[in-house]
């Protein structure tokens, strides 16, 4: 697809619009805060955030899995109910209790409190999403699903996949959820794939946070700066970025830093370590704030091999960090190749690129990184992002109660 029809389908950001503060939304996680930061929880603790800014009422539902979780709280002024489980719902498997105990919770929460929401938007559309879907339905309330993630590791798909009940899940939740999120174009072809009517996908990239103060600090000694950022975990594949870093020249000026957690963490030291590594590759774990090391930076690094629409690479081209990813979904309809950054199709041709930014001059890499941060503000702002989804809402509200006026947006 060219630039224009990627435009087309994540259009200029556009004023915020006067709300209609009669919506009650109610978002539906398998895991949240402070039990999980993953970019799903990231990216609906900012839409929420927002939502309740415009005078949308934002209501949380998540799961509780530690004792020590409150039951009830707030974070960014949007309240938050939790449901005990032992794991988390999306499981199935060897965790099938949780999965029924999260069901039935759900059902009964949503049915006592009917009249506190008027839409029921689930983020993700996995195994958790059933009760949410079939509840919404039986109230006769508009259903969202927002997918999160495309290609090999599609929601609908790891559903079915379920033993004994996955395809009975997977056909309930096409069948019962009104519109499905896509923030990809990858998305929205499995979707297709899957038998949605093209009325009931919606493309809504995700939406960020815009730096206030995006640029970045030039290197003092002329070495180049690479920053990976996200969960540790096996999807992203960290451990070819490791070997593809320590495949360039033993004189490069290059360093990398990996700023997050996950259950890979101990092998990846190690394994930079073994490779001689350890003087230039750093892992500073979870921060609070990445934007401090992003100025830091000149090019971010993803070799994962699934995503939705990646958190993390917004925030870097924010920035001005040019990406150098894996072609996943979402990849190309963010990234446009060698212009404002980097798309990679197999291990080896990733290693290439990685080379090559050592040879691009300071004047090429500012270019691109001018064209990453113009397009993040251009189309993937927080607050156009929710816009957009508000106006669905009131769409989705209005055809369901049509005596209602949806307007406002």
């Amino acid at each position: 697809m060219i630039a224009a029809e990627v435009a087309s389908a994540y259009p200029m950001k556009t004023p915020r619009a006067e709300a209609l503060p009669s919506i009650r939304v109610l978002l539906v996680l398998p895991t949240y805060f402070p039990e999980s930061y993953g970019g799903g929880e990231q990216q609906a603790r900012r839409f929420a955030r927002v939502l309740v800014e415009s005078g949308v009422s934002a209501t949380i539902l998540a799961p509780r899995l530690s004792h020590s979780t409150p039951k009830r709280s707030a974070i960014d002024g949007v309240p938050i109910h939790r449901l005990r489980l032992r794991a988390a719902p999306y499981l199935g498997g060897r965790h099938m209790l949780s999965f029924l105990s999260w069901c039935v919770q759900v059902v009964i929460w949503m049915l006592r409190r009917r009249d506190e929401f008027d839409v029921v938007h689930i983020i993700h559309a996995r195994l958790h999403a059933v009760p949410a879907a079939l509840t919404g339905a039986l109230l006769r309330k508009p259903v969202l699903a927002k997918l999160g993630r495309g290609g090999r590791c599609f929601d609908l798909d790891v559903v079915r996949e379920k033993k004994i009940i996955g395809r009975w899940a997977s056909a309930l939740i096409k069948r019962h959820v009104t519109a499905f999120i896509a923030n990809s174009r990858q998305i929205a072809g499995d979707l297709e794939r899957h038998g949605i009517g093209a009325d009931r996908i919606h493309m809504i990239p995700n939406g960020i946070d815009l730096p206030r103060r995006p640029r970045r600090e030039p290197s003092a000694d002329g070495s180049r700066r690479f920053i990976c950022l996200g969960r540790l975990d096996p999807e992203k594949c960290l451990e070819h970025m490791i070997d593809a870093f320590a495949a360039l020249p033993a004189d490069a000026k290059a360093q990398l830093t990996i700023l997050g957690d996950g259950k890979c963490r101990v092998t990846l030291e190690e394994q930079a370590a073994r490779l001689g590594l350890s003087g230039r590759v750093t892992f500073t774990g979870a921060v609070e704030d990445v934007f401090p090391f992003l100025r830091e930076a000149d090019f971010y690094l993803s070799t994962s091999v699934t995503e939705g629409m990646s958190n993390a690479l917004l925030e870097a081209m924010s920035c001005g960090v040019v990406p150098i990813i894996t072609d996943v979904s979402g990849a190309s309809d963010v990234v446009e190749h060698e212009r404002s950054g980097f798309l990679a199709r197999s291990h080896a041709e990733y290693c290439g690129l990685l080379l090559r930014t050592l040879g691009l001059s300071e004047a090429e890499r500012d270019e691109m990184a001018r064209r990453a941060v113009q397009t993040v503000n251009a189309r993937f702002s927080m607050e156009s992002v929710a816009t957009r989804q508000m106006r669905l809402y009131a769409t989705l509200v209005g055809h369901c109660h049509p005596d209602r006026k949806a307007i406002g947006y």
